[in-house]
């Protein structure tokens, strides 16, 4: 029925290779550190099973037990780039389209994901691809393959010309979303101009525009599925907790017949463009700056480099260059002070890639000139030394990137999905199993001077293709009335819980107190070499005697001493947050390097400092933009909704630039003493170590750090529940948009971990309702979310948010309200079974990764939980009935807050209709 490459043979195995690789684990108590440049991890290997079908269908399986869940990338090599003209967005839509797909008269595949226990499930368009993400039960496992079958052989299968009208509506609000927010895939057809691309179909916007949406008939998009949804044109890819052996009858019992149909095999042409000669893209000696009118908030420069393809060997240069000029746009704001930010991002394709730097701007005064400055950034990295120290700081600077790269990719690895869909994404268009494991030999095959070749060839000044975008264009035109679309009936999953949800969050924590006071906890999770490490300190942005102070050491804190090194030193990845009631710092790399991390966090949270200096470039190049930012509708929105809920209490101050402006750098010092103290930290080592390793390195490190009282900084206890009262309304005006934004928030009882479950199936609730009713029935909103916020000190409050097409903000308003209304009045006992199995199946899949469980346990300590009280989380979701929600429903809808940013007419008509009920 089909071939297999490994017919006869033990199965391969996909591997995962650093620059330094131990066999063994570092045993025994020895504080012996790996030295400075190594990267250290132990081999990696992942048992792969390779199935080519004679219709041309290729599924690859690999074995990863690490959690009791299984993952299915599906890659349909048809994406953006194969829409027909006048028709753009085809793809996208087409991919929508799929999960509204029934099969002989059964629920939308979209029910069924959610019937199998999917914790997971997505796609991405594309330029050349298509991919199905899910994330199931490892139990599910032979129905998501018969489902996933059925979908792709049969993708728009029961779509009726109803259910076709309102998809194509929610896409066009993602289109509206998106063109709101910050520059998108629409303006990509200016760089197309600019840069002259022999590729023309790869500028065309992959989401469409509003014009070639509306021109794509249910017929066109079932015309076009059938072209390109073949077998010879799917790859698939399984991972996660499966039996290489019995996948095999999996395959053959589930998957359609006609895609595994026996008889010749299929030849597959390459699907790799032959590349003879680099297509390289002639430049303007001087520099051309093109300009353009969009709706967003601030000016930006696009900064643009056409570069070879991706998805083969040689495209490993690219992760190098994105980080590369990442690392020396850092400088960039220094050099100019119009720049506010700078952010870089790669658009890969199978005949031309792009490499793009987005420069966000304060005014555009000289816009030209923050551009060549911007490219004299990019110039001075790549340009050539001739002194010989030169070279080898060069190559220095090489090994640093790579280091970066190498645990990068080991990151990848850990994240079941993401690894996935890579092997998914080169299997595919390699035509090759091992693609995965041939990239990363690729990768570290490199070196410096293959790197600065690459970038003189492609990233020189005269390829440099810019565009300014600047605020204006539709935002004060009439907005498009409101297409009339079917009303669509709901569809109920039934709600499956299964016994690897239940389990997921069973691996037993170890808590460690030092003589310090600082708690340790200690969760070990073997599979992958790779340690995460994080820590919170009790405070947070609202913690300070003077509004603003915690906002400027958060800013202006930097780590005075580097003794232990840099996190550069063995590629360690590291970053950091402050949010409303703690500040945090996280750093992953390598198992081998778990004790450098440790010391460098010790090192950090001792020495941390700020200066005079320091303050007062804040105050003179940085605070200016937060005072931009200050005025933008939604962070004022925000603002009025936390002072709406929590009033004079310290969750109801969010902080503005204004403010920053007043503090000095002996109070930024004085922050910085109170809060950064042993006693205030708690720290979550996860990830695959051997405690006997790494517990003496705790103590050496972490318990090494003696500063300030053996106490933790005061936590704000939660103020009382509001009084009932009417709908307090909140307005902020975004004149002439064509989507809104709709908040609905109220204050909840102060939280325990068994109120916290209850808060949790409460913003589910809220999700779904939301989401069938203004989404999938009205096509009104490319979706809603709901969550529960619990702070330190109990503090709580649900949050229901979502964009909207404004011709429809009245009635999805409605809908949102009559949401609170009936579960206040009465909680399905069938619909609170969905929301169950929907909570718990994301939880299961979140915790396959250490970086959640990093996340899990912070959070939990933050709020003044048991470390037990994570592994009972199931157990409290499980416990939590129809009357208790109901009861916490009536008491959120006396205490509710709404607020709008709409164009003013439509904002004061929905109000107005949210009052009168």
């Amino acid at each position: 029925m089909f071939y297999q490459s490994n017919a006869g043979h033990p199965p391969r195995h996909g591997r995962l290779t650093a620059l330094v690789v131990l066999l063994a684990s570092l045993l025994g108590a020895c504080t012996t550190l790996p030295p400075r440049g190594q990267v250290v991890m132990r081999d990696v290997s992942f048992p792969l099973r390779d199935f080519r079908m004679p219709s041309g269908l290729r599924v690859v399986v690999e074995q990863d037990a690490r959690a009791p869940m299984v993952a299915m990338v599906a890659v349909v090599g048809t994406g953006g780039s194969s829409d027909p003209v006048g028709q753009e967005g085809m793809a996208h839509l087409v991919e929508h389209l799929a999960f509204r797909s029934r099969h002989e008269g059964s629920a939308s595949v979209w029910t069924r994901m959610e019937d199998l226990g999917a914790g997971y499930f997505n796609a991405i368009t594309g330029l050349d691809y298509t991919a199905y993400q899910t994330v199931v039960p490892k139990e599910s496992l032979a129905e998501m393959v018969r489902l996933e079958g059925r979908r792709l052989s049969a993708p728009l299968a029961g779509v009726s010309p109803e259910v076709f009208a309102v998809e194509r509506e929610v896409v066009r609000n993602e289109l509206r979303e998106s063109s709101e927010a910050a520059f998108t895939k629409e303006d990509a057809k200016l760089m197309s101009a600019a840069s002259h691309s022999s590729e023309q179909s790869y500028w065309r916007p992959v989401n469409g525009t509003h014009a070639s949406l509306k021109s794509i008939s249910l017929a066109d998009a079932q015309g076009f599925a059938r072209h390109h949804y073949r077998p010879d044109n799917v790859t698939i890819v399984i991972a996660g907790d499966l039996d290489l052996v019995e996948v095999e009858a999996v395959l053959l019992d589930n998957l359609p017949l006609e895609w595994m149909r026996a008889g010749a095999p299929v030849a597959l042409a390459s699907r790799l463009p032959d590349v003879t000669k680099p297509e390289h893209v002639p430049g303007s000696a001087s520099l051309m700056l093109m300009e353009h009118e969009a709706t967003v908030n601030f000016p930006e420069l696009i900064i643009s480099w056409v570069l070879p393809r991706s998805f083969d060997e040689a495209s490993a240069m690219h992760d190098f260059v994105r980080m590369s000029m990442e690392r020396s746009m850092w400088g960039a704001q220094s050099a100019d002070p119009d720049i506010a930010s700078v952010s870089t991002r790669l658009v890969s394709g199978t005949r031309a890639s792009m490499l793009v730097v987005r420069v966000a701007l304060y005014q555009a005064d000289s816009p030209r000139r923050t551009a060549e400055r911007v490219l004299d950034r990019v110039y001075s990295t790549w340009a050539q030394f001739v002194h010989p120290t030169g070279v080898l700081g060069r190559e220095s600077e090489f090994q640093t990137l790579r280091r970066g790269v190498v645990t990068g990719m080991v990151l990848e690895s850990e994240d079941l999905l993401a690894r996935t869909t890579r092997r998914a994404e080169l299997t595919h268009f390699m035509l090759d199993a091992r693609a995965y494991s041939r990239m990363q030999k690729a990768l570290l095959a490199l070196d410096g001077g293959k790197l600065t070749d690459f970038a003189y060839q492609w990233l020189q000044r005269a390829s440099a293709h810019t565009v300014l975008v600047r605020p204006g264009g539709h935002r004060s035109a009439v907005v498009e009335p409101a297409a009339a679309l079917p009303e669509l009936s709901s569809e109920m999953p039934t709600g499956r819980v299964t016994p690897s949800m239940l389990t997921a969050l069973s691996s037993p924590v170890r808590t460690l107190k030092l003589d310090n006071g600082m708690e340790v906890l200690l969760v070990s999770r073997p599979g992958l070499p790779v340690v995460r490490v994080g820590a919170v300190l009790g405070g947070g942005a609202t913690y300070g005697t003077k509004p603003g102070v915690a906002e400027m050491a958060r800013l202006g804190s930097f780590r005075e001493s580097s003794f232990a090194g840099t996190e550069s030193h063995w590629g360690v990845h590291s970053w950091n947050d402050m949010r409303r009631d703690h500040l945090r710092f996280e750093m992953a790399g390598t198992a081998g390097n778990v004790g450098n991390m440790l010391a460098l966090l010790a090192e950090q949270l001792s020495s941390t400092r700020t200066s005079y200096g320091t303050v007062t470039y804040l105050q003179e190049q940085v605070v200016p933009w937060l005072k931009v930012l200050d005025a933008e509708p939604r962070q004022r929105a925000i603002r009025e909704l936390m002072r709406a809920l929590y009033g004079d209490h310290v969750y109801g101050y969010v902080v503005k630039g204004e403010e920053l402006e007043k503090v000095s750098d002996g109070e930024v010092r004085s922050w910085i003493r109170e809060v950064y103290r042993p006693a205030n930290t708690v720290v979550v080592i996860a990830g695959e170590f051997d405690a006997r390793t790494v517990e003496p390195l705790v103590h050496e490190y972490l318990g090494g750090w003696r500063h300030g009282p053996a106490t933790a900084v005061k936590v704000p206890a939660a103020p009382p529940l509001p009084a009932p009262g009417p709908l307090s309304p909140l307005s902020i005006t975004r004149q002439g948009a064509s989507q809104s934004r709709l908040q609905v928030a109220c204050r909840l009882p102060t939280a325990t971990p068994e109120a916290e479950a209850r808060y949790a199936l409460m913003a589910e609730l809220l999700s779904m309702r939301t989401f069938d009713q203004v989404r999938s029935k009205q096509g009104a909103s490319y979706g809603f979310s709901a969550r529960a916020w619990v702070g330190r000190g109990g503090a709580s409050h649900l949050l229901v948010e979502g964009v909207v097409d404004s011709q429809r903000l009245v009635e999805s308003a409605k809908e949102v309200q009559a949401a609170f209304t009936t579960l206040a009045q009465k909680v399905d006992p069938a619909e609170l079974e969905r929301a169950r199995s929907r909570r718990l199946a994301r939880q299961a899949v979140s915790y396959i990764s250490s970086a959640e469980w990093v996340e899990g346990l912070l959070m939990t300590r933050v709020r003044g939980f048991s470390p037990e009280s994570l592994a009972r989380r199931p157990a409290y979701l499980q416990a939590v009935t129809a009357d208790a929600l109901k009861e916490e429903f009536e008491g959120c809808l006396q205490r509710w807050v709404v607020g709008v940013v709409a164009d003013e007419g439509q904002a004061r008509a929905t109000l107005r209709a949210l009052s009168a009920h």
